[in-house]
């Protein structure tokens, strides 16, 4: 079965259609009822106050957040796109990625629009102005000066970002969205960035109690506290308080234990449980725990434990990177301290960041030498990685068909994936397009309903493959995942008759 990320289907939106739209850089006005409609107002306004209007002989167009942007941006790219363009694909801009010295030259975008194909918000509301070469193009080298736009109504309709990193891995340019994202949201906080910041770094300790609170939160309450942003958190937290997970049904028969010592040899293992399996769902850290002493049992391997904190990922995102510096130093510390293990994860995300601590600078002044670097380059790796070759039994009561949810931060070898195909065998259904869940960190307390449309169209692609709403009675809404972050999402949108968890909760520990 072919997992990978396949092209989803945009209406209007191939690179052979747009591109002349994306030299022209034409932002269609968003539909009326898809966007808080305050907000976008004052986007508008802001830009169309600083922009002039079209110039003779180009048409003008609909009114809306690009209505008098065109103008400016035709302005500022045909006078110069081809030599912008030949010197972006030359390598010669001097620009540098946060400021870094030794960071890679920024490159610029070439608004070709292969980004649209992947892009799950532009795919959920096909509005232009929240595509990744919108956001490029507002916050890229080449961004508008304060005196050309405002910064603070760009950097509020960039802010719109999910983070999932689908556009840089079509970009041939290598144009990281999410990164320019953060930077801006770093460049104009607000209380959103500093209330994301205490739920991070200070409020971890608590989200067991919180996510078990929110479950006595009456719905009525919910929908009122959804304008703020926090509808679709407290509907997520629900679903990850302690004792909500799946019911476990699936024995692991045989370890690859032989594989497992070829790999590691007598190197230390250590678990990093991330911010949810360090809270509220233990269980997941407690069955992660049972794998790997089934991994390691004669053999000269001990697993260790060690304090990590957050991997830090959310908090760059966030636009919090002292924050982030912060944390990641802490877990290089402790990965230190513990004896460099091999360092297993079970979160997509977590795996994901703690990979991202190395390269393009990002590692510097965090690891003692460019030895140690590479160390922890060669020690990160998915828990599902480690047990593969391990075979499984399902026991009585086991779902026929289980839906797999692939989450945006997956590891190149989607070692996840492969685990669970190997030990459900035909049991598991994957959506043909592999659907982001619409999770994006901060986004949830800035743009909650363009969160919950992406979540939406993903449990359209997952009831697509599992057909749950055709037959209720037949066939049951049983989804797993292997992020935290996916997780929490999916529960906060999933369908009445749904359950979701992640693959752990399914393993039987007794």
């Amino acid at each position: 079965m072919n997992h990978d990320a396949t092209p989803d289907a945009t209406p209007d939106a191939t690179p052979d259609a747009t591109s002349d739209a994306g030299s022209n850089a034409t932002f269609n006005a968003a539909p009326d009822g898809q966007f808080d409609a305050a907000s976008n107002a004052k986007i508008n306004a802001k830009i169309n106050a600083k922009t002039d209007a079209a110039p003779d002989g180009q048409a003008k167009p609909d009114a809306g957040i690009g209505a008098n942007a065109d103008a400016k941006i035709n302005d500022t790219f045909n006078d110069t796109s081809d030599a912008k363009i030949n010197a972006t694909f030359n390598d010669k801009t001097d620009a540098k990625t946060d400021g870094k010295a030794d960071a890679k030259p920024e490159r610029d975008c070439v608004l070709c629009g292969c980004c649209l194909e992947l892009c799950p918000l532009f795919a959920a509301t096909n509005r232009e102005e929240l595509s990744p070469r919108a956001k490029a193009l507002l916050a890229g080298p080449s961004k508008f000066s304060a005196a050309t736009l405002d910064e603070d109504a760009v950097a509020e309709l960039a802010g719109l970002c999910l983070a999932c990193g689908k556009c840089e891995k079509l970009c041939p340019q290598g144009v990281s969205v999410p990164r320019l994202v953060a930077r801006l949201r770093a460049e104009h906080p607000d209380f959103r960035r500093w209330l994301w910041r205490q739920w991070i770094t200070r409020l971890q300790p608590y989200w067991s109690l919180t996510a078990a609170g929110a479950a006595l939160v009456p719905e009525s309450l919910v929908n009122v506290l959804a304008p703020a942003g926090l509808g679709l958190a407290l509907k997520g937290l629900r679903g990850l308080r302690p004792g909500k997970g799946l019911r476990p049904w699936l024995t692991v028969t045989k370890f690859p234990v032989e594989a497992f010592r070829q790999r590691i040899a007598d190197r230390p293992v250590a678990l990093f449980d991330g911010c949810v399996g360090s809270g509220p769902r233990k269980v997941w850290a407690d069955t992660a725990r049972f794998l790997l002493n089934g991994l390691t049992a004669g053999l000269g391997a001990p697993l260790v434990e060690a304090g990590f904190s957050c991997c830090g990922s959310t908090l760059g995102v966030a636009g919090l990177p002292e924050d982030q510096e912060r944390a990641r130093r802490a877990n290089v510390d402790a990965w230190r301290t513990a004896g460099r293990p091999v360092l297993a994860t079970y979160c997509a995300t977590c795996c994901a960041g703690l990979a991202d601590y190395t390269g393009q600078g990002a590692g510097a002044g965090i690891f003692a030498d460019a030895a140690e670097e590479a160390a922890w380059a060669a020690s990160v790796t998915p828990l599902s990685a480690l047990l593969a070759g391990a075979e499984a039994k399902a026991g009585r009561g086991a779902p026929a068909i289980v839906g797999w949810h692939r989450p945006c931060h997956v590891d190149p070898g989607d070692a996840d994936f492969k685990l669970m195909t190997a030990l459900l065998g035909a049991r598991l259904r994957t959506p043909a397009k592999a659907g982001c869940c619409g999770f994006g960190g901060i986004m949830q307390l800035g743009a909650p309903e363009l969160s919950g449309q992406v979540g939406a169209a993903c449990w359209a692609g997952l009831d697509a493959a599992l057909g749950f709403s055709a037959a209720p009675e037949v066939v049951g809404a049983r989804v797993l995942t292997g992020c935290s972050g996916c997780v929490m999402q999916l529960a906060a949108t999933a369908p009445e008759q749904a359950q979701v968890g992640h693959w752990l909760e399914i393993i039987r520990t007794k």
